[in-house]
């Protein structure tokens, strides 16, 4: 069954954070294809970060939180996929709402989860930059385990908060609480997180200055943060415009939400992009395995020499530790 014309403004007039309508604009009908498109490309590079991470290259501590990261935003991708070919359709009904829901949620859950990963990324990162021998002798063998169940666990703390008091109280019971809840998620996510990604990414590029100063290369993991949070920051500057104007002072948001998910869906897309063409070794021969790929480009061999001993790079740790010694 197809759906009319209210009926299609009513599916495509939700904000990203809320059930609150934010934009009056339906998405043109070949932006729905562009989503699919976009969203299965995505989930094939994520697929293969998966498997990688997960079972051919051994585990360091940044492949874990790659991994994570893969995870989250392979579920917000397929969730999107999901809801992208609900809408081509124009399926209505019962189960079509309640797949639209479970779509939504999902996707929320997975999206917290990956903006979440970023600053606890650049922020480890950080730490093995400016304190090697602190890192790689005295920190905790299972920390980025630790760190990742942590981040899901508040993602699916958050999502649920948010789903019982906008959705199963229902908006007149809860209008209030609702409001709220979508307040505190873009602080979360603008105001916190955000900072705790960028401030990290400062150091770093500030020490990779200082390194290019002194003509010493600079490590290839370095590229991938740094890369990964950038990619990030801009494609969440249209989301980020929309939450601030419409909760803060209700104006109506100037960019419509296909606008920012198609941004969002861009952002999960391009980080297994960003993994290859870190890894890519020019003087190579042009085909290389994807696994010597994605594992060149954690490597961190630029920090070999500067503590001595005590900065193995990631290289090394791999050949002489077991699989699950470093998450």
């Amino acid at each position: 069954m197809c759906a009319g014309p209210s009926e299609a403004l009513e599916l495509h007039s939700r904000g990203f954070l809320s059930i609150e309508p934010i934009s009056p604009l339906p998405p043109p009908a070949v932006v729905n294809y562009i989503f699919l498109l976009l969203c299965l490309c995505g989930l094939l590079g994520n697929g293969l970060v998966l498997w990688l991470f997960g079972f051919s290259i051994k585990r360091t501590p940044f492949s874990v939180y790659f991994l994570h990261l893969a995870g989250a935003d392979a579920g917000y991708l397929f969730s999107k996929a999901v809801f992208s070919v609900l809408n081509t359709g124009g399926f209505l009904g019962a189960f079509a709402h309640y797949v639209r829901a479970v779509c939504r949620l999902a996707g929320l859950c997975t999206f917290v989860a990956s903006v979440g990963l970023l600053p606890a990324i650049s922020s480890e990162r950080c730490a093995s930059v400016l304190f090697p021998a602190w890192y790689w002798h005295r920190r905790p063998r299972r920390l980025s385990a630790a760190v990742c169940a942590l981040l899901w666990a508040l993602a699916l703390l958050v999502t649920g908060v948010h789903n019982y008091f906008c959705v199963f109280l229902g908006r007149q019971a809860s209008g209030g609480g609702c409001r709220h809840m979508d307040t505190f998620l873009g602080v979360l996510l603008f105001l916190v997180f955000c900072p705790l990604t960028v401030l990290p990414c400062l150091v770093l590029v500030l020490h990779v200055e200082c390194r290019a100063r002194r003509h010493q290369r600079s490590a290839k993991l370095n590229h991938v943060v740094l890369a990964t949070d950038s990619v990030f920051l801009v494609s969440s500057i249209y989301l980020g415009i929309n939450w601030f104007l419409f909760w803060a002072f209700r104006i109506p948001a100037p960019f419509p939400e296909y606008v920012t998910d198609l941004c969002i869906c861009i952002n999960s897309s391009a980080k297994p992009v960003v993994y290859f063409l870190a890894g890519r070794d020019k003087a190579q021969r042009l085909w290389e395995p994807l696994r010597v790929v994605f594992q060149r480009a954690l490597r961190d061999g630029a920090e070999l020499g500067e503590a001595g001993a005590g900065a193995p790079n990631t290289v090394a740790m791999e050949m002489q530790g077991p699989p699950g010694n470093a998450s």
